[in-house]
């Protein structure tokens, strides 16, 4: 579980990405693909899967506009 909480005057809007894997090279391309999208990097925790391993999750979000 995640709880994600901004303080912001703007009001400003996001957009945000999940990304879990269990093989950091797999994390690294992806975390570079979503930045060439304009996602910023937010956090990052390991997680439990449901077989017993264990992923890195990250936590990624990009500015949208509103409409």
């Amino acid at each position: 579980m995640v709880i994600l909480e901004r303080v912001d005057a703007q009001k400003t809007a996001y957009e945000y990405k999940v990304q879990a894997t269990s093989r950091t090279s797999t994390m690294e391309k992806e975390l570079n693909l979503a930045g060439n999208d304009g996602f910023i990097f937010c956090g990052i925790t390991v997680a439990e899967t449901a077989f017993g391993g264990r992923e890195v999750v990250s936590i990624l979000r990009r500015q949208i506009e509103r409409k």
